[in-house]
């Protein structure tokens, strides 16, 4: 599976919070420590190496300071409504929109495929982003 990518402008969001933090460490760039995290009363920093972990939209802070997955509230209710009209047959128009958001939010260049495989696991992709969205 391709990971979800944060654009530039979330991710610089991110690692501004992360750097502002008292958890943050400077040296290694990490939440706390590196790889184990930090116990900080009754939670654990990440221990994540923040320069990656800022790119991925699925990611979470530990202390809820950044948000889950940064999908727009627009494109959550035409996934969900692609999701809710898709049954075994799927129309041109709403096959473009699979794929629009596929691209969108795992990146890469995929084409329009008629591929039962790849339309599947476009379909469960995008119902991995509805699921985060309502966490």
């Amino acid at each position: 599976m391709i990971p979800f990518k944060a654009d530039k402008e979330l991710a610089s969001k991110r690692i501004a919070i992360c750097e502002s933090c008292k958890h943050f460490r400077k040296k290694t760039r990490t939440c706390g420590t590196a790889i184990v995290g930090t116990k900080v009363g009754k939670k654990r920093t990440c221990g994540c190496f923040m320069d990656a972990k800022t790119k991925l939209s699925f990611s979470r802070c530990p202390f809820d300071k950044w948000k889950l997955l940064q999908v727009a509230e627009n494109d959550y209710l035409a996934i969900k409504k692609l999701l809710d009209e898709v049954d075994n047959t799927i129309n041109p128009n709403q096959k473009t929109i699979l794929y629009d958001m596929q691209r969108k939010y795992f990146g890469g260049n995929t084409t329009s495929s008629n591929c039962v495989p790849c339309l599947k696991s476009a379909l469960k992709e995008m119902k991995q982003v509805v699921e985060e969205y309502e966490k």
